[in-house]
């Protein structure tokens, strides 16, 4: 019965110090927000409203190719658009966020047209943009206001 026991513990000790099956979708592997558009029409010609990551230990850094841009589809919700975003695999570092426009055919290395940033939201002048410790376990969303007109760009 003690033999049974001691095993049985031993067992579960060996069980319980092995580390699970990382889960590559959790909290922290992920960049995750919203983007609201703070106006209504939308452009469809020449290009598509993105994402953007840019390196935060750059000199002007919006005027930079960014290290990662995905696309966002818009979604409409009563008068407004308000998108959700969710990036992964960026590299571990330090960076700013922003809702962008990019050229359709996409051009390498292109400085996508900036319509919103993170801290800032739509404010021209603005330099107190929030800095993205990457990865972020703490989970929390970034959200951004943004236009949808290229031609009120930011940078």
């Amino acid at each position: 019965m003690r033999t049974t026991i001691t095993t049985f513990l031993l067992f579960l000790a060996v069980i319980m110090s092995c580390d699970g099956p990382v889960d590559p979708g959790r909290s922290g592997d992920k960049l995750d927000g919203y983007v609201t558009h703070a106006d209504s029409t939308l452009y469809f010609s020449g290009g598509y409203y993105s994402i953007s990551v840019y390196n935060a230990d750059s000199v002007n850094p919006f005027n930079r190719v960014p290290v990662r841009t995905d696309s966002l589809n818009l979604k409409p919700r009563d008068l407004i658009y308000e998108t959700q975003y969710s990036m992964d695999g960026i590299p571990t570092g330090r960076y700013f966020l922003a809702a962008t426009w990019s050229s359709y055919p996409k051009v390498p290395n292109e400085v996508p047209i900036v319509l919103g940033t993170l801290g800032c939201d739509t404010i021209i002048n603005c330099s107190n943009y929030k800095l993205l410790e990457y990865p972020n376990y703490e989970g929390h969303f970034r959200n951004i206001t943004a236009w949808t007109d290229p031609a009120k760009r930011l940078n």
